[in-house]
């Protein structure tokens, strides 16, 4: 099999390996198709040249004759007859006999024109032309008034095109890559999917946009050869795919409103204080809301002006336990109610005084020993009323579990982390305390300057794990290790979140201490939710901004800031 008969093939067969191809070759004895389909196609050309030329004849074609019934010929060969019309001798007389005539064989047409081109009579008063006369296809001469026939484009090697792959819903831009060893092509035209929403820049090979639809496609190529005439064009087929865009792929299931210890999808708060704002928002993420089941997370904001506190809390059910949701819940109106109480009366007067006393004794001139007096006085304080509203919290969660035992088993069944922010302006400077037990983020944060991390997460045995709220976490000595407090001449936020926020925006904990990772959050907010602009409705662009993607990140997300 030659070149030429090999590239014909491949535009007909879509086999691009080797190894395949040759097996069918020798099964289909492709070698012996082709030889007998180039002579039928020889066959008719030389029929077609030969119907052309008697056309192109003045003369009408020859009739044809059947041979006569003659009994015997006998040995001798009758005379030639010469093809042109015979004149009669005027002297003859009509009654003389003529000489015997050879009579021929009658032409059948076969498929095999050869012997039929030989054996047929030349047309007459056709012009008689020269050994240097144009010669046709089949090697035949022909009038120098008649061009030959176009010849057929040569056989081309067959090409083929790819391009990566697309994802719906976001931008795309790639060239259509071929083979380097074949300079000079010319794309012509390419069959874009329907609704795909793409163009094709065909100068340059390059397929833009932004799919709007997803799916595997074959996309039709036609291009040319730089070296063919312009009419001369060839297709070829070209795998295409759009990945579906994941977000498309989640359900948003309604939760079940019948279901134990219901709670809405999602929820926010904002409250303008004197000093400061509090927002907060919640949402159930992608994994409950592809079930049907409702959000873990809670949260709870209070200002109270009047003493100058702004507190917020969230906390994040585990997803271990049956009711969670309402362990959370729990937790943070528990903590919410207590230190409203203590904001108002002696614990709260007594803790104002310790942070006060702490902001003037941080002077430049204050000695180490004061200073040390001084954090601990705050801490004792901190450690009766933020301390004692954790441990109120742990409480509240095992007479919940009593008063509902026909639903709930075990307080464990309401398991949930708890993350408490204290804020008070004190003088220029700000005081934010915090209890955190689980995972999530606590912190203290001024753009561009500083972040100051009020615990650090919790992590279990395995990874995803953490600690919940239990009655170990609100010892003694647990609550004096995990109380924190910073006294800061300035802050852009005190921000609370859940590990839904957290581990998508903080990859590792060290990530966690560094101010750069904190810079782009906030950037991130204020380009979602414009927390610094006068505009109304930040509370709901929060809401929204806590829909952003994270591949592998679908729990629920809650995030609470003062500032």
């Amino acid at each position: 099999m030659n070149y030429e008969q090999l590239c014909y093939l491949r535009t007909v067969i879509p086999c691009r390996d080797k190894e395949i191809f040759e097996a069918f070759d020798k099964a289909a004895s492709l070698h012996a198709m082709i030889k007998a389909f180039e002579a039928e196609v020889r066959a008719a050309w030389k029929t077609f040249i030969h119907e052309q030329a008697l056309k192109s004849s003045s003369t009408p074609a020859p009739n044809q004759y059947k041979k006569p019934a003659f009994e015997d010929f006998g040995a001798a060969r009758a005379p030639e007859v010469s093809n042109s019309p015979q004149k009669l001798d005027s002297g003859l007389q009509q009654t003389e006999a003529l000489p015997p005539v050879k009579v021929r064989e009658p032409i059948e047409y076969r498929q095999n024109a050869e012997s039929d081109a030989q054996s047929a009579p030349p047309p007459q008063n056709v012009p008689q032309l020269s050994a240097g006369s144009p010669k046709d296809h089949s090697g035949h001469a022909v009038s120098p008034k008649e061009s030959p026939p176009s010849s057929p484009p040569p056989l081309s090697p067959a090409i083929r095109f790819s391009v990566r792959n697309a994802r719906q819903n976001e931008r795309y831009d790639a060239e259509i890559q071929r083979d380097p060893n074949v300079p000079g092509l010319r794309l012509l035209d390419v069959t874009l999917p329907e609704g795909a929403a793409l163009t094709v820049d065909l100068e340059h090979w390059h397929i833009t946009g932004t799919p709007a639809i997803a799916g595997e496609f074959n996309l039709g190529l036609r291009y040319a050869y730089a070296d063919q005439p312009a009419h001369v064009s060839h297709t070829a087929g070209m795998p295409f795919v759009i990945n579906a865009d994941p977000k498309t792929l989640w359900q948003n299931i309604p939760s079940d409103r019948s279901a134990p210890f219901w709670k809405e999808d999602c929820a926010t708060s904002v409250i303008l204080g004197q000093q400061a704002k509090l927002i907060a928002a919640r949402k159930r993420g992608r994994s409950h809301a592809h079930k049907g089941t409702c959000c873990d997370d809670d949260f709870q904001l209070h200002c109270d002006d009047a003493n100058g506190w702004y507190l917020a809390v969230v906390a994040d059910g585990a997803g271990s336990a049956k009711f969670s949701r309402r362990g959370s819940q729990v937790a943070t109106r528990a903590v919410g109610s207590y230190l409203k109480d203590v904001f108002s009366d002696e614990r709260g007067s007594k803790l104002v005084e310790a942070i006060e006393a702490l902001a003037e004794g941080s002077r430049p001139d204050a000695t180490n020993e004061d200073l040390i007096r001084l954090q601990q006085k705050t801490r004792n304080e901190l450690f009766t009323t933020i301390g004692y509203a954790a441990h109120h919290a742990v409480r509240e969660l095992q007479n919940e579990a009593k008063s509902r035992s026909d639903v709930i088993s075990s307080p464990k069944e309401l398991s949930t982390t708890l993350l408490i922010g204290l804020a008070r302006k004190v003088g220029d400077k700000w005081f934010c305390a915090a209890y955190w037990v689980g995972d999530g983020a606590v912190a203290v944060y001024r753009r561009n300057h500083s972040v100051h991390l009020l615990g650090s997460p919790d992590s279990g045995e395995f990874s995803g794990q953490t600690h919940f709220l239990d009655a170990t976490q609100v010892s003694q000595e647990s609550l004096l290790r995990r109380l924190r407090f910073e006294l800061v001449e300035d802050m852009t936020a005190f921000l609370l979140m859940t590990d839904g926020v957290s581990d998508p925006k903080f990859r590792s904990e060290s990530a966690m201490a560094e101010i750069q990772d904190w810079d782009r959050l906030w950037d991130d907010l204020e380009t979602g939710a414009h927390l610094s602009s006068s505009e109304e409705g930040h509370e709901a662009r929060l809401l929204e901004w806590l829909d952003f993607w994270a591949h592998g990140e679908y729990d629920d997300r809650t995030i609470a800031i003062i500032y």
